[in-house]
């Protein structure tokens, strides 16, 4: 018995000793964060200021693995499969992963089983613009246009993104009816309405503000309760309608099984990033908000986001396969 006990003991020994040189040895190659949206977007932009500066900190190279398609789901799947060792995170808008999980009937991973909540790098709130033929300037009368002419065309960047959904809450919200038109990637819809191919847009700050900017697009509101403390010239939707929140939450997710130490480092590195100048720069110009939450906090606010566009799903009856 003596001898059993004394064996239990040197493994439970061996095992912690393991563990602290696993720690101590992360990173031991490469990072890489794979976005699942095409270069140019809002959560591909914060990665690579993230990246380059967690580079610096952790002195191992953190590169921007872009993995776009199938609504997030393949970048997702390939990071949920990865080994769990911290070296291969999913930085994605974690609205759309969530909304992933109600809206594919089937994918190949659990949005929230098969993953390790890391860390909430920022939030921003998504941008209403409208083509100057459009005729309006305001969300006021952008439905009192779609009342008169029901079906007015409102794009977004792909089936199930958080554009999407914003732009079916709004219509929900607003008692009207949108006729929505996905395309793949932040960009190309942003082109599509310059172009007068569609008449609105619900699109990230970063793709659509710089052509309001210009006078190119007109911006009708962000959606949010409240204005953006860096866009205080434009309205927020909450003042027209209700319960319209949504907004990119750029954040990271490791495979499950990750090592809690491995984490927790993690966690410590994206803060420590988005507290440089240089990060705090580009989240300012991009109307993003730097969060900082703990893993299980994290995990909290994902699952209560799952059970929350699970609502607009089905009131919507959107899915995708």
């Amino acid at each position: 018995m003596k001898r059993f006990f004394g064996t239990l003991v040197a493994l439970a020994i061996g095992a912690m000793v393991s563990g602290g040189v696993a720690a101590q040895a992360f990173p031991s190659k490469l990072i890489r964060l794979v976005v699942p949206f095409p270069p140019g977007g809002a959560t591909d932009t914060f990665s690579r200021a993230t990246a380059a500066e967690m580079t610096r900190s952790l002195g191992q190279q953190v590169i921007v693995e872009n993995r776009p398609g199938a609504g997030t789901t393949i970048a997702a799947d390939m990071v949920a499969k990865s080994p769990p060792d911290g070296h291969a995170l999913f930085f994605t808008d974690l609205s759309t992963h969530a909304i992933t999980a109600s809206l594919y009937t089937k994918l190949p991973y659990h949005p929230l089983r098969d993953f390790a909540p890391v860390a909430l790098v920022n939030s921003s709130p998504l941008l209403m613009v409208a083509h100057p033929s459009v005729n309006v300037k305001s969300v006021r009368e952008l439905i009192a246009l779609a009342k008169r002419h029901p079906g007015i065309t409102c794009g977004n960047s792909g089936v199930g993104t958080v554009t999407h959904m914003a732009g079916e809450k709004f219509r929900m919200r607003a008692g009207i009816q949108l006729t929505p038109v996905s395309y793949k990637g932040g960009a190309t819809p942003v082109i599509a309405l310059l172009g007068g191919e569609i008449a609105v847009l619900v699109t990230t700050i970063p793709a659509g503000l710089q052509h309001v900017q210009k006078g190119k697009l007109v911006a009708l509101g962000v959606t949010a309760e409240r204005r953006s403390p860096y866009l205080p010239d434009i309205p927020a939707i909450g003042e027209t309608v209700k319960g319209v929140e949504a907004a990119v939450l750029a954040g990271v997710l490791a495979p499950a099984g990750t090592p809690r130490d491995v984490i927790e480092r993690l966690n410590a590195e994206f803060a420590k990033a988005a507290d440089s100048p240089r990060v705090k720069e580009i989240f300012a110009t991009n109307a993003a908000e730097a969060m900082k939450v703990s893993p299980a906090a994290l995990q909290r606010s994902l699952e209560a986001d799952v059970k929350a566009w699970a609502e607009v799903v089905k009131a919507t009856g959107v899915t995708a396969n």
